[in-house]
């Protein structure tokens, strides 16, 4: 007898056959219409093998893992990172030494001017700056005495450790009843330092 071929898929099947072997679809009953396409056999027991009603085109592998280049891309950049987050927050820190100076205070042995006990604001400032600062100073009058109707400055220094004093004005002479300015620069030590700074004036 001559093979079946299977009306679904072209296949050549034995004489007889009730089911195509290639589509699995069944062969028309010899009374009447075909039969609807049975259900394919079970999938292979192992991946990639071609199920047995394969027409004979290849069945697609599994697919393949993600590219190990780019997990170690993402682990380098993470690393990165973290490094430097750490050496952010390791870095010593690069902020100069501050200078809190409140007040001036005046020590003078002979109390020239009226001074000896005198204060006057301070500053704030970065260690090892140059300050500019002006000191005002009023002579001494018959109605409010204090040492002399005017006196004159021959010297001012100062005694706390770390400072010195430049671009002093002096001498300054102090008329009776005025105000002068005493001008001079405070040159900071070079580490932190917060308190107040004696002027020595002589």
């Amino acid at each position: 007898m001559a093979s079946q071929i299977c009306p679904h898929c072209g296949g050549s099947n034995p004489p007889g056959a009730a089911f195509c072997q290639f589509c699995g679809s069944a062969f028309p009953t010899a009374g009447g219409a075909p039969l609807p396409p049975s259900a394919p056999p079970s999938a292979p027991a192992y991946p990639g093998a071609a199920p047995a009603w394969s027409s004979g085109r290849p069945v697609p592998g599994p697919t393949r893992p993600r590219s190990r280049l780019f997990t170690v891309i993402v682990v380098i950049v993470v690393v990165i990172l973290v490094l430097g987050v750490l050496a952010y927050l390791l870095a010593p820190s690069t902020a100069p030494p501050a200078i809190q100076v409140p007040f001036f205070l005046v020590t003078s042995a002979d109390n020239v001017c009226g001074l000896d006990g005198a204060s006057a604001y301070g500053f704030n400032a970065s260690a090892e700056a140059s300050v500019p600062q002006d000191f005002e100073i009023t002579g001494a009058s018959a109605t409010n005495w204090s040492g002399t109707l005017a006196c004159t400055i021959t010297s001012v220094t100062t005694d706390t450790p770390g400072f010195s004093l430049t671009n002093v004005s002096e001498p300054l002479v102090v008329p009776a009843n005025e105000t002068v300015d005493l001008t001079f620069s405070v040159q900071c030590p070079n580490a932190d330092y917060s308190g107040n700074v004696t002027l020595v004036m002589t």
